[in-house]
């Protein structure tokens, strides 16, 4: 196999720990995160076919979103 990557080798092949991550609808997009207390969450993935959903820096990765949406 071969993998074609411009990311670091070490990153690459760095065994990652398995992390609590859900998926959540937030204003109709699909989001992966990952719980950090029991009302707060860090964005881990964005997943959207929308091309201007990645333009938005309110659902870039690693901001906290709140789980008490009123």
């Amino acid at each position: 196999m071969i993998l074609y990557t411009v990311m670091p080798m070490e990153e690459v092949m760095q065994q990652e720990e398995r992390r609590n991550i859900m998926e959540v609808r937030l204003r109709g997009r699909t989001l992966q995160i990952e719980p950090v207390s029991p009302a707060m969450g860090r964005i881990v993935r964005l997943i959207s076919t929308d091309p201007n959903d990645y333009l938005e820096l309110r659902f870039a990765p690693g901001n906290m979103v709140s789980f008490v949406f009123q």
